[in-house]
């Protein structure tokens, strides 16, 4: 039986679609986001071939059993490599106060307002 991997693959290239739009975003804040939208990019790759892996059982008429495996996989790359697929965060790194949206997923600093105002000024100085 394989309907974990044929509801996946029914998908098609949607889920790749949703973790992509987003990145075009990311040019409008130019080289702050630089390494944000890298891992933008390596997200993206995680699900092309976790909906690969699905379309592939599916095709092949294989179990789920086939694609819990390569899921698991690609997971364990996930959890290796989190630093920079995932580097979120949702506190400054400078105060530890709460970060906005805009500043958790697009901005490489990790600063708050306050803290990125402020280093801003100490530069220009």
């Amino acid at each position: 039986m394989n309907t974990v991997s044929l509801w996946v693959a029914e998908l098609g290239i949607w889920p790749l679609i949703v973790v992509l739009v987003p990145n075009l975003m990311f040019r409008r804040f130019g080289q702050s986001t630089a390494e944000k939208r890298k891992a933008s990019l390596y997200q993206a790759i995680a699900v092309f071939l976790i909906t690969t892996l699905a379309a592939s059982v599916v095709k092949s008429e294989l179990t789920d059993i086939y694609f819990y495996v390569g899921l698991v996989v690609i997971l364990l790359v996930l959890i290796i490599l989190r630093g920079k697929i995932f580097p979120y965060r949702l506190n400054c790194v400078s105060c530890e106060g709460s970060l906005d949206i805009k500043t958790i997923y697009f901005m490489d600093n990790n600063l708050c307002v306050d803290c990125r105002a402020k280093k801003d000024s100490d530069a220009g100085e």
